[in-house]
């Protein structure tokens, strides 16, 4: 289920602050990014703009930089700003509230982390997870922002936005990060959708990640849950049903250590 965020009017002017700044930080990206101190930006900003090869010069350094160089990237670049104001999009229809989208790239690059996979693979997990809901943009806008319960047709609309994807980004990302996207709500014993299958492991990674995000947000549907409750749904999630679970949805290890994570904030 899907639905629009209750804002009051001191929500709504934040959100326009919060919907220039991304603009001007991240959906109009440019190369190289100039800046007074690197250390002023956010961490997850300045996590994004590494992930890109983005370069990043300051004032100082602008006299000693090779721009021409640097516009070989540019073309990468446009076009990638493009696909993140898709993104954008998206949650303004679904949710009026922009994070969703970096906050499960940011929980998946953590525990892509944790579990020591290569700098390579964590790159491609955190890009699939940027754009894990970039086939909604297919969906229309009636049922994506509906406010209300879906009608079972209307929720299967919604589940194909998995393989929408690759209608959108497939002459843009590799098909290893597709393979995440159209993944991140298949299940390990195969009841996820859309097709059926036993995911990769960072698709298993951006779907825990999804799912714990969903749990701890306000929606129109339920209230925000708290992280320790969130962590007694991700892992009922792990066990099978005649042991009072809800079945092998994820991998237990995995789970664990997400949660070893997110606890490890709290320290």
């Amino acid at each position: 289920m899907v639905g629009y965020y209750k804002l009051d009017q001191k929500e709504i002017e934040q959100l326009k602050i919060e919907c220039h700044n991304i603009e001007e930080n991240i959906y109009h990206l440019c190369c190289p990014l100039i800046v007074k101190d690197k250390k002023m930006l956010d961490k997850e900003l300045l996590y994004l703009y590494e992930m890109l090869e983005i370069p990043m010069i300051t004032l100082e350094e602008v006299d000693q930089f090779d721009f021409e160089k640097s516009k070989e990237q540019q073309a990468y670049l446009d076009e990638f700003s493009s696909y993140l104001e898709l993104n954008i999009k998206i949650e303004m229809i679904e949710e009026q509230k922009l994070g969703h989208l970096l906050r499960v790239a940011k929980y998946a690059r953590e525990l892509a982390e944790h579990i020591k996979l290569s700098k390579e693979h964590i790159k491609r997990i955190y890009i699939a997870a940027l754009f894990h809901d970039i086939g909604k943009y297919l969906i229309p806008e009636e049922v994506l922002g509906k406010p209300g319960k879906l009608t079972d047709e209307e929720f299967e609309m919604i589940q194909k936005h998995c393989i929408f994807a690759r209608q959108i980004v497939d002459q843009f990302l590799n098909e290893e990060i597709i393979e995440m996207i159209e993944s991140h709500h298949e299940r390990l014993d195969e009841s996820g959708y859309y097709m059926g299958i036993t995911p990769s492991i960072g698709a298993q990674i951006i779907g825990i990640a999804d799912s714990y995000d969903a749990i701890t947000s306000n929606r129109i549907y339920h209230n925000a849950e708290k992280k320790e409750e969130a962590f007694k749904e991700l892992l009922l999630c792990t066990q099978k049903k005649e042991e009072g679970g809800k079945g092998t949805l994820y991998d237990p290890e995995l789970v664990h250590k997400f949660i070893e994570i997110q606890r490890g904030y709290e320290n």
